[in-house]
């Protein structure tokens, strides 16, 4: 047992206890350290206030490997993805009896702007934008066709036509041909635009030019073309993936030069591509999704980018420079850089 004097000393520990917990509990509590400002980089800047977050959905008739129409769209779309860091889905193959499907069920999904990338879609495309009213439609249509929501891309062909015209006059013995899928504006004013170049070289040139119908048939293409060719045609150029590819079938039977579309095509037909009509597709589809995020893309616009916007090249086939004389290929980048200056403007005859 504890002694008088310890249980005296304990009993007072006890009290000066009590009295330190009880002040501490009236005590205001101790404010939480001020956070230190971290040291790391700062979070990306946010968008721009109103802009709205863009899903880009493409559809396309063709193959994503198919060195042309279908190839150079893809391209574009996945450096949209990669430099805008945007939602991008895409479907190939598309027939356009299914464009309409296809575009409803990426409406669906909540994609916001919905790229047609074929003529041949164009009934589908207005037909289920007037049931979208919000989301935001585009096709190739050339024609500066649009609606509320739905845009026209222009294909300004005609522009790198006549460039290639220049280069085809001073080659050619004088004979050129021309072969498209069907007499559209976009077709028609590439062969027009064509012949002027060639005429700029050599007034005395003349060009052979017909539609076979189709889009796709290469058979039946490469059957015009050989007729054109039997007819003195020693150069040519076509509109159309089927029309062109079909004409190069013909060109490298007969040993003459023919010219690529949309894509390079030079690899199908090292000895006959002399050069291809390259459409760049990047500008245009940087600006529809700028547009869209901006609320800037309905009523509907027409876009069109051509040579002075960067959208068309024309590289020559390495393996067939030697074949084109230097003074030609002065005279082409010289055009090429009137265009770009606005000094030369190309003639545009749709019909």
């Amino acid at each position: 047992m504890l002694g008088r004097r310890a249980r005296s000393i304990l009993a007072v520990l006890v009290v000066l206890v009590l009295v330190a917990v009880s002040l501490g509990a009236c005590a205001p509590a101790t404010p939480a350290p001020t956070p230190v400002p971290p040291t790391s980089t700062p979070a990306p800047t946010a968008a721009p206030s109103g802009a709205a977050p863009v899903r880009l959905a493409i559809l396309m008739t063709g193959e994503i490997t198919d060195l042309s129409w279908n190839a150079q769209m893809y391209r574009a779309a996945m450096e949209i993805k990669e430099k805008l860091g945007i939602d991008v889905a895409y479907s190939e193959q598309i027939a356009p009896a299914d464009g309409e499907r296809v575009m409803r069920e990426y409406a669906d999904e909540g994609y916001n702007l919905i790229i047609a990338h074929s003529f041949s879609y164009g009934d589908a495309v207005f037909r289920v934008a007037q049931d979208y009213p919000n989301v935001n439609f585009a096709w190739a249509g050339g024609m500066n066709k649009t609606a509320q929501n739905v845009a026209d891309y222009d294909q300004p062909f005609y522009q790198a036509s006549y460039l290639i015209g220049i280069l085809a006059g001073g080659v050619s013995k004088g004979t050129m041909n021309f072969l498209g899928g069907f007499d559209i504006p976009v077709c028609h004013s590439m062969a027009e635009a064509f012949k002027a170049g060639a005429r700029s070289v050599n007034p005395n040139s003349t060009l052979l030019a017909s539609y076979v119908g189709d889009w796709g048939d290469v058979a039946k293409a490469k059957e015009a073309a050989l007729a054109q060719i039997d007819a003195g045609a020693d150069f040519g150029i076509g509109c159309g993936e089927g029309p062109t590819l079909g004409m190069i079938e013909a060109a490298k039977e007969r040993g003459v030069y023919a010219t690529g579309y949309v894509g390079d095509m030079s690899e199908i037909a090292p000895d006959t591509v002399l050069t291809s009509l390259v459409w760049n597709l990047y500008p245009l589809l940087e600006t529809m999704v700028k547009d869209v995020q901006a609320g800037a893309f309905q009523p509907g616009k027409f876009y069109s980018l051509g040579v002075a916007q960067g959208a068309f090249e024309m590289p020559i086939n390495p393996k067939l420079k030697d074949k084109v004389p230097a003074s030609v290929l002065e005279q082409v980048e010289k055009a090429k850089a009137d265009i770009i200056a606005g000094k030369l403007e190309v003639p545009y005859i749709p019909q």
